[in-house]
């Protein structure tokens, strides 16, 4: 998984450099600079950095489960 900046602007999504790919499924988040978001644009930027230049079945994701649930609910 690799992310990209880019810009949404009335039905065109255009990224600030080539896609890694071809094809690809991908997930954009939309930041809201308009209205009040419901994610914090810094809290959506840290998830972006923590994934900026993966690769897909580089992800531990039993590791990242476990990351998740430590700091919602602290160690056990």
């Amino acid at each position: 998984m690799q992310a990209i900046r880019g810009f949404y602007n009335n039905g065109i999504l255009q990224l600030e450099k080539n896609a890694p790919a071809k094809k690809a499924s991908v997930i954009v988040l939309f930041t809201d600079e308009e209205k009040k978001s419901k994610m914090p644009i810094n809290e959506a930027l840290k998830i972006l950095h923590k994934y900026a230049g993966c690769i897909e079945n580089d992800i531990d994701f039993e590791k990242e489960r476990d990351e998740y649930l430590n700091e919602k609910y602290g160690n056990s």
